[in-house]
């Protein structure tokens, strides 16, 4: 009876049915896959943020070509930074041994020469007067050019009354040297004078005058093309003069100097 059962169910399996193998099986299975698959070629999908990409060999020879390009451009503006820089450093040498043998003394004046000229005809009272003096101004300096700049101006009076005016010459005076400068001082109508200077330039009156020329002129000393030291210099020439004709006497003289930076 028990076999009959026995024999029943074993006649019960069906022939295509599988029967699933441990895991040692599973594992002998895989290997021998594997040996008998050599020659296959398998695909390995890997995750897209593990994929690393290379540059195409052309882009390497363009950025070495940039760069190649640039280097002398940089070589260039470095040699131009350098060439500035040992430039500025010459000039502040040169600077520096000019401040150090630069005399600056202020030149010294003396009135050379005064000569009256009358403009207009006798009698009428638009007659005008030029009044011409000569400078000597002498530059002490061994090593200093100065130079009298623009803006300078002079003025002739008369017991505090003013007689004329002019502009101060512009010019430059070398070193060590002594030279001659003109004033043209223009006064106005004759009517403006006072009695006594009149009297002096028609030649009336012998009576010594006493007149005072002052001057304010800027000055720039300079050792070649490098100025030194600018100033500003203003004059009072006190002077004793006979007859103010055309041979007018110089008497007496002094000059005050004051100077402003």
């Amino acid at each position: 009876m028990e076999g009959r059962e026995s024999s029943s169910s074993t006649g019960n399996l069906h022939p295509n049915h599988h029967i699933k193998p441990n895991s040692d099986d599973e594992d002998e299975l895989f290997e021998d896959l594997l040996d008998s698959r050599d020659d296959e070629t398998y695909v390995i999908q890997v995750p897209k943020d593990q994929i690393y990409r290379v540059p195409p060999p052309e882009n390497a020879i363009f950025a070495d070509q940039k760069r190649a390009a640039a280097a002398p451009k940089a070589n260039r503006s470095n040699r131009v930074l350098v060439s500035v820089l040992v430039l500025l450093l010459l000039i502040a040498f040169i600077l520096g041994i000019c401040l150090a043998v630069a005399d600056k003394a202020d030149p010294t004046f003396r009135i050379h020469r005064i000569h009256v000229t009358t403009r207009g005809a006798k009698g009428k009272e638009s007659r005008q007067h030029e009044f011409d003096v000569t400078l000597r101004s002498k530059n002490t300096n061994d090593h200093t050019v100065i130079a009298f700049q623009k803006g300078g101006k002079a003025l002739l009076w008369f017991r505090h009354r003013s007689l004329a005016k002019c502009r101060f010459p512009v010019s430059e005076q070398g070193t060590d040297s002594l030279e001659y400068m003109k004033l043209k001082l223009v006064s106005g109508s004759e009517k403006a004078l006072p009695k006594v200077i009149r009297k002096s330039m028609n030649g009336t009156s012998n009576t010594s005058i006493k007149l005072s020329l002052g001057f304010n002129v800027p000055l720039r000393f300079k050792v070649g093309v490098f100025p030194v030291k600018s100033k500003r210099l203003s004059i009072v020439c006190n002077v004793k003069v006979k007859r103010l004709t055309n041979r007018a006497r110089i008497l007496t003289q002094d000059c005050d100097y004051s100077a402003t930076n």
